[in-house]
């Protein structure tokens, strides 16, 4: 098989080594394994931005037979493509974080970014056609919100196998009908040009499928697929593998070490609630404060037994409400220890990691605990949460019913109501009380250690 891919987000790359994971998980090191496998093509966009008049695609060849493509547009282009419409408006559409009594608003402003966005989707589907043979094993593989046009601007001269990867929450009809029609259907009848729209979750698929129904008329959408204007489109649910020897590998470096150590002193010989997010809105971090502040009203002493790390890294790019958000934070977690706390034994610490060991602190944390807390209000798959469970061997697993990872793991962890403090509250409060893990965490451990980035594919792809 012969990839061809499309992803906004750019890979790393050394000299005389190749393509670069940045974690044991997520779409980045996937694509990096698959295309380590079969080789092909990567479409992606540049860091930074070209100066005005010099946008272009920079091609640099790798070993295995990988070459990169990199879209240069300028720095206004990508901040309406990246900031305007992937944040403001895809980020915060599929997350349910719209107030909408205010928002969104789709004024002139948002007419000039999303023709920033039309600008970076056609960049890509020019460079994908000149790349495309048609040939009858290969397969372009398209993925996420910021190339939703792509497919529809390859128009006839996509002839070959053609997949899209959604790695958000989709939203049901009513809220994805937010969008204006002629941004909302565009959308709709550009992801049904592929032969496959994936998802992390089945309850992510099934919105996705309720929203063809409601809004292309002639359109038929029934058991994962997909029927309109005379093609037909597989909807297929194939969650991300977590890379196990690459978390091994961290699990066993010296900098995982040296951040095992640190945390070690931050608690103070204290058991260990953990959990590892960036600072995004639907990660939930203010209402996991709250339900651990909840159960220290109920049993203040438990501060004596108890720590609660939070591993907190930044969103890819800040927004007004990230940085809001982080200031929530701090303050919550500064009220928490000045009632709680003493001056050198805090009861809850917002832990900032470096750039360069983040997932060593992430590893470093997720090993140690005695107990793990992930509560998105709503996430596409959520990799902490396989981590968690594949590290946690002494650590049982609160986990959100609201993340696309719960129907896989749901067997294997504690479901929560992410909304409900009180019952978060109770969760905890319960598995701080508990016994330690259940035969059936350990059983999902093995299930993770059985995936792989070839399984993925093939789930994906299987008709």
């Amino acid at each position: 098989m012969k990839l061809v891919i499309c992803s906004n987000s750019a890979p790393r790359w050394q000299e005389g080594v190749g393509l670069m994971p940045r974690s044991p998980g997520g779409l980045v090191p996937l694509l990096v394994t698959l295309l380590g496998e079969h080789g092909g093509d990567w479409i992606c966009t540049a860091p930074g931005g070209a100066p005005p008049g010099s946008e272009a695609v920079e091609v640099t060849t790798l070993p295995d037979g990988v070459t990169l493509h990199q879209v240069r547009q300028s720095k206004a282009v990508l901040e309406q493509h990246y900031t305007e419409i992937g944040i403001r408006l895809m980020l915060w559409l599929f997350h349910y974080l719209f107030d909408t009594a205010r928002e969104p608003l789709f004024d002139r402003k948002f007419a000039d970014a999303w023709t920033g966005y039309e600008t970076v989707n056609r960049a890509y589907a020019d460079r994908l056609a000149k790349l495309m043979t048609n040939a009858p094993d290969e397969l372009v593989l398209i993925n996420d919100y910021h190339l939703f046009l792509v497919p529809e601007m390859l128009g006839a001269r996509a002839g070959g196998r053609l997949a899209f990867f959604h790695g958000l929450p989709w939203c049901d009809p009513d809220y994805f009908g937010l969008l204006p029609a002629r941004i909302r259907d565009r959308i709709l009848t550009s992801l049904l040009r592929c032969d496959i729209v994936g998802f992390h979750s089945t309850r992510w698929a099934e919105a996705f499928l309720a929203c063809c129904a409601r809004f292309l008329p002639g359109c038929s959408a029934s058991d994962g697929r997909v029927v309109f204007e005379g093609h037909e489109t597989r909807v297929s649910v194939a969650p991300f593998p977590l890379d196990v020897d690459a978390v091994d590998r961290l699990r066993g470096s010296s900098d995982t070490a040296l951040w095992e150590k640190h945390l070690q002193g931050l608690g103070e010989g204290r058991r260990m609630i953990a959990r590892a997010d960036r600072i995004d809105l639907w990660k939930n971090l203010p209402r996991g404060f709250a339900a651990y502040e909840s159960v220290l009203e109920r049993k203040p002493g438990l501060a004596d037994e108890w720590w609660f790390c939070a591993v907190a890294t930044p969103p890819s790019r800040t927004t007004e409400r990230s940085r809001d958000l982080q200031r929530k934070c701090e303050k919550m977690v500064a009220r928490i220890n000045e009632r709680f706390g003493l001056p050198t034994r805090p009861a809850v610490s917002l832990v900032y990691p470096d750039l360069a060991t983040t997932r060593n602190c992430v590893v470093a944390a997720l090993s140690s605990a005695d107990l793990t807390l992930v509560n998105p209000t709503l996430d596409g798959m959520n990799l902490v949460a396989k981590e968690a469970l594949y590290l946690g061997e002494h650590a049982p697993l609160l986990l959100s019913v609201n993340a696309g990872a719960y129907e896989e793991l749901a067997g294997h962890v504690t479901p929560i109501e992410p909304f409900d403090v009180e019952s978060t509250a109770q969760a905890l409060l319960d598995g701080m009380n508990g016994g330690g893990v259940s035969a059936a965490q350990a059983a999902g451990r093995d299930l993770l250690r059985g995936q792989t980035a070839a399984g993925w594919l093939a789930k994906l792809t299987a008709s």
